[in-house]
């Protein structure tokens, strides 16, 4: 038996007026996965538990089958680890975004979602003014990077904000407070000068999109402890596919092997179907393949509905689709679901269960005919906490 886990970042969403009161989930065209659900088994999760963060390393390290209460790495270790930092003791490693600042409020946490390529040069110019004993610059994926604070071990006890849930926000009032954060709001003021000379001296940037101006610091986490390999909980090897550093750090913790495809990345322009065909290659060398799509929490995070449900359908059409084809030659069992919600209306996490769906052999059928919210909060089933869905995939 094969297993996939495919991974639909942020899908999950709240009735909007605007869709006649239907979720970006119910209005989507999915012939794929309304077939696994005519087929198979629909469900809640709490990916989620309600004492930690809404975030996709807790949600998404539930989907993988671990306990994120028992392992609190924090997001910037684990994206580090991607990345391949290897933090000192009194490191602490955060995740650092590219942003897009206008009259003191923040316009976009992501610079426009900015690529990988186009923001390479604003990463070397803030790592070739900033870089010193204290502070490093590791570039990742797409507007993500991590800033490295050595001897600072009481930054991880601070408060910080989330770029993305400040949008249309002044930046000042979320700036980092509690001891020592001060260096860390400095490093801030300091890369917003250098990417204002950065910018005035270049024409990198299209005409047509938001320009680099500030950074924001947030998620600090220590050096991490690697998680109880997944070949030893589970007795199955498996792979990942994503194009953003937190699943590929998950991976490299819990010794799964991370899979590069051209053209998958952390946004709507990813390449779905690289991914599609890269996902039932991985099947070929693994026991499990998961398949993490970021698009729709991208989508989502900017407020952007008819771009959710394109990539949604995307999803569908490219991945779920030739999975669905590889389980009628091969014995498959497929799971795929949300890891948390992040709503068009807010253009933030939400907290609460997310709809999922298992498909294959021995899989009994209950009654669903959609992976949508409303379907899934009828069928009567909720997994809390979340990290025990994978075991029902599995057994």
């Amino acid at each position: 038996m094969k297993y996939a886990v495919v991974i639909l970042d942020g899908a999950a969403d709240e009735p909007l007026a605007c869709l006649d009161g239907k979720t970006v989930l119910e209005s989507a065209y999915t012939p794929y996965l309304d077939q696994m659900a005519s087929e198979g088994f629909v469900g809640l999760s709490k990916n989620v538990p309600d004492h930690l963060e809404v975030s996709s390393d807790v949600a998404c390290m539930s989907i993988l089958g671990y306990d994120p209460s028992a392992f609190p790495i924090g997001r910037g270790a684990i994206e580090g680890a991607a990345l391949g930092i290897d933090l000192g003791a009194e490191d602490i490693s955060f995740r650092l975004n590219l942003c897009t600042v206008e009259d003191g409020l923040m316009k976009s946490y992501s610079a426009d979602n900015i690529s990988s390529a186009q923001a390479l040069p604003f990463k070397q110019a803030l790592k070739g003014a900033l870089d010193d004993e204290t502070f490093t610059l590791y570039p990742g994926a797409g507007f993500r990077c991590n800033l490295v604070v050595a001897g600072h071990p009481e930054l991880l006890y601070g408060s910080y904000t989330e770029a993305h849930e400040i949008t249309g926000m002044l930046i000042n009032d979320y700036l980092p407070q509690g001891e020592g954060t001060q260096i860390i709001t400095d490093y801030m003021r300091r890369a917003h000068d250098v990417l204002s000379d950065y910018s005035e001296g270049t024409r990198q940037y299209a005409s047509n999109q938001l320009s680099v101006t500030d950074v924001m610091a947030f998620w600090p986490g220590k050096k991490p402890q690697a998680l109880e390999p997944f070949f030893h909980v589970y007795g199955l090897h498996a792979g990942m596919t994503s194009g953003v550093d937190l699943l590929n750090g998950l991976a490299k913790l819990t010794g799964m092997r991370s899979y590069h495809f051209d053209g998958v990345t952390d946004g709507p322009d990813t390449d779905y179907a690289a991914q599609g065909r890269g996902a039932t290659e991985i099947l070929a060398d693994n026991d499990v393949v998961f398949v993490h799509v970021e698009a729709p929490d991208a989508e989502g995070h900017d407020g952007r509905i008819e771009g959710k449900i394109a990539a949604i359908e995307a999803i569908d059409r490219e991945i779920i689709a030739r999975l669905v084809a590889y389980g009628a030659t091969h014995e498959l069992r497929i799971m795929a679901t949300p890891d948390h919600l992040t709503p068009c209306a807010t253009m933030r996490h939400g907290r609460g269960e997310v709809p999922f769906v298992l498909w294959g052999p021995n899989i009994a059928h209950n009654g669903a005919t959609r992976l949508t919210e409303t379907q899934a909060q009828t069928r009567g089933v909720v997994f809390d906490p979340g990290y025990l869905l994978l075991k029902k995939l599995l057994n």
